[in-house]
């Protein structure tokens, strides 16, 4: 988790959901564009968030919703002056983003 960001995570057998606030000064310096096997939705729920999906940028505001494909390039790569809150619902679940979690994820980075 990038610093200025954090995660709230809880799992089931078929999905995990995450809820995530980001700080108006969170730190976006190192590219966090990867891939993963798992369909992801982001549902905002305040502030605002730009995107990179397969080399396409696109700022989501509160009440949007971003759909990513499994194994498609993406990541949140700004956020806006107020910061933003949302949430990220992954199927099949990620137990990585559960506190307590050690063994490898399956983030694979650009």
């Amino acid at each position: 988790m990038r610093p200025g960001a954090t995660r709230q995570g809880i799992a089931g057998r078929f999905l995990s959901a995450v809820r995530v606030t980001t700080e108006p000064d969170a730190s976006f310096e190192k590219s966090p564009i990867h891939r993963h096997d798992n369909d992801q939705y982001l549902v905002m729920i305040a502030g605002s968030l730009q995107l990179e999906v397969e080399g396409d940028t696109y700022w989501v505001h509160a009440g949007d919703l971003a759909v990513f494909n499994s194994d498609e390039a993406h990541g949140a790569v700004a956020v806006g002056e107020s910061g933003a809150e949302y949430y990220e619902i992954f199927g099949p679940p990620r137990y990585d983003q559960l506190v307590g979690y050690h063994a490898p994820g399956p983030l694979r980075f650009e």
